[in-house]
């Protein structure tokens, strides 16, 4: 097996992270199959509260063994999430997630492999039995389980939802449709990690506008939509002097014009899709009066408040938005986790934050984390390979709740990305209430509904754009829900 395959593996599924329990140091096996401890750390991570409960191992049984059955598992490409190439592996995340796929081999007797291709489907419908797992964007799995493609997760009992590693609360339980389950987030990749939308600061403008440090508004529960734009506003000027905002003058706040909308929507917990009592999708934001109340504020929290810089690029992550921020020519910025490397060059100080949430009568702050890649098992592999592929996930999401993740987010995220300690304080809070809406993934439909509404400022055509979608949507729906209860396959046939 070559190391790059073991590596990649590191990207296998989806990562979210429960609230519940806390440790401030992973606790590492000692068992012979466990990983070993070999690592000297770079840097010790901040003693901060974790989010974290690494709880037991899976409970597979010990004499599980595969008699050395090739694993291959096809991703659509080396991007969909950090892949680590061999020459690049010299840090302890990189090793751990390379001694971890090595434990795995070992305890299981498989040989994992991987394999780069975006034509897997073609193999799959030709019924090319050499792919025991895919992975590719959440919209493709439900689609295509509901040809006929995929099996359905909950048949496979080498896989233990009641553990910790299988983030079932306002995660996986938020991809089942009608009971079904076809796919679901683990803790063996670190995509939805990356994906976890935050909000970044340059501390040289908060001091030197004299403004409330953004850390304290969040511990006192002020960081509110409205201290948000009014901070904003106060580190909105012209730096020029030509009589013109461009990117060279001083602004409040930066971000995508396409999702950040559904950013701020999260904040006040709402999502675009709603399910009825027997786990059903609903489309109903033509007359769900609590979401075209707060829809229309955030059109004149952002568009009126004029403090915002907006590019249709991708937020954060592009050439624009780090010039921008790191420029000093923002007091904010939309950001994701995966994105904050971006920033290391920076010669201000940084700080990280959650967004904002709606008003102080809310509890806590929600994160919106935006579409994920997510795993499928095709139903073109026998039943008992997809036991298999079952074992190879339910291993891998338990020991990378007890390696991978703590390596990534206590020292990589925390230590090595962020400036400060109270950034990693932050990061626990981010983590703690994430929303992920399902809609996005179901019917592509729902957020270009949104999104094409508020990109082109069209608040007055709020309530019959979206009622003209509205059928059409819920049609699609109904369409892909008849799909999975038809053709979603059982490995008992």
């Amino acid at each position: 097996m070559k190391r790059i395959l073991a590596l990649f593996l590191a990207a296998l599924m989806l990562v979210s992270i429960a609230a519940c329990g806390k440790t401030n140091e992973p606790t590492k096996d000692t068992t012979p199959d466990g990983p070993t401890d070999t690592n000297a750390p770079e840097t010790e991570p901040a003693e901060t509260d974790s989010p974290f409960d690494p709880g037991d191992l899976d409970d597979l049984p010990a004499d599980l063994d595969y008699d050395g059955a090739d694993f291959t598992f096809c991703s659509v490409g080396k991007e969909y999430r950090m892949t680590i190439d061999q020459d690049d592996a010299v840090d302890r995340y990189d090793n751990a997630v390379y001694e971890r796929t090595l434990a795995i081999e070992r305890r299981l007797n498989v040989d994992l492999q991987e394999k780069i291709s975006v034509q897997y489907e073609s193999v799959l419908r030709a019924g090319d039995d050499t792919y025991k797992l895919v992975h590719q964007r959440g919209k493709y799995v439900f689609a295509q389980a509901a040809e006929g493609l995929g099996y359905l997760w909950s048949d496979i009992d080498t896989m233990d939802f009641t553990k910790n590693y299988w983030f079932m609360d306002n995660m996986s339980d938020r991809l089942t449709i009608g009971g079904l389950m076809v796919t679901a987030v683990g803790a063996a990749n670190i995509s939805s990690y990356y994906y976890t939308h935050c909000m970044v600061f340059n501390k040289t403008m908060v001091e030197t506008l004299s403004l409330e440090s953004p850390y304290q508004l969040v511990r006192d529960g002020k960081w509110t939509w409205e201290k948000f734009a009014e901070l904003a506003a106060t580190a909105t000027f012209e730096l020029d002097g030509d009589g013109k905002r461009t990117w060279e003058d001083s602004w409040g706040f930066f971000a995508d014009s396409k999702e950040i909308s559904e950013v701020f929507l999260a904040t006040a917990d709402k999502t675009l899709l709603t399910k009825d009592e027997d786990d059903y999708p609903l489309f109903n934001l033509d007359t769900d009066e609590e979401f075209l109340d707060l829809f229309t504020q955030i059109f004149e929290l952002l568009y009126d408040g004029r403090f915002w810089k907006w590019t249709w690029a991708e937020s954060l992550g592009t050439e624009t938005g780090v010039a921008v921020f790191s420029g000093n020519h923002s007091l904010t910025a939309d950001c994701t986790f995966g994105y904050i490397s971006h920033l290391r060059d920076m010669d201000a100080d940084f700080g990280v934050i959650p967004f904002p949430k709606h008003d102080e009568s809310m509890d806590v702050y929600y994160s919106w984390n935006e579409e994920i890649f997510l795993p499928m098992i095709p139903s073109v592999i026998s039943a008992s390979d997809a036991l298999m592929t079952g074992a190879v996930l339910e291993a891998m999401s338990s020991y990378a709740i007890r390696y991978t993740i703590p390596e990534y987010y206590e020292v990589q995220l925390k230590t090595k990305f962020a400036r400060d300690e109270e950034s990693g304080e932050m990061f626990d809070i981010i983590m703690a209430h994430r929303i992920f809406d399902p809609g996005m993934m179901w019917v592509d439909d729902v957020e270009h509904a949104i999104r094409d509404l508020f990109v082109n400022d069209k608040r007055t055509k709020i309530v019959s754009e979206i009622k003209r979608k509205t059928d059409p949507i819920n049609l699609a729906l109904e369409e892909l829900t008849a799909g999975l209860e038809n053709n979603a396959k059982s490995i008992f046939g």
